[in-house]
């Protein structure tokens, strides 16, 4: 008498490929679907890249996005060195909003913005943080 392996390989495959797509879905932490938009009470988001000097991306990198004076908002990099985080209020303008990156054995050498500020709060504003070894 045969068996049949096939169809218990392919349902496996079909269990571990949903597995892996919603990990992927839920990489980083945070959402950036419509369901996340609370820009009636908020300014906007923050979000971008801690790469290195030679143009790599850091993972795990502490990103501080800091309402100057006031309130400091920490978040860490994923594995492609991304990060997003809220915005802090309507009133509040992005000049005063400072993005700072650390991490072990890095310095930072520059923050980059890359978009500009827009009164429109559901337009997140891009920060680049570059980072050297030492």
């Amino acid at each position: 008498m045969r068996r049949r392996v096939w169809p218990v390989l392919n349902v496996g495959a079909l269990v571990a490929m949903t597995c892996a797509m919603s990990l992927a879905a839920w990489a980083g932490g945070s959402g950036f679907g419509d369901d996340d938009d609370n820009s009636e009470e908020t300014g906007p988001s923050y979000f971008g890249f801690v790469r290195d000097s030679t143009g790599a991306t850091v993972p795990d990198a502490k990103v501080t996005v800091s309402l100057k004076n006031r309130i400091s908002i920490v978040t860490r990099t994923d594995a492609l060195g991304t990060y997003k985080v809220p915005g802090f209020g309507k009133e509040t303008d992005p000049k005063d909003v400072e993005v700072r990156c650390d991490k072990d054995g890095y310095r930072q050498i520059r923050v980059v913005r890359r978009s500009s500020p827009s009164t429109d709060p559901k337009i997140p504003i891009e920060n680049e943080c570059t980072l050297q070894r030492i």
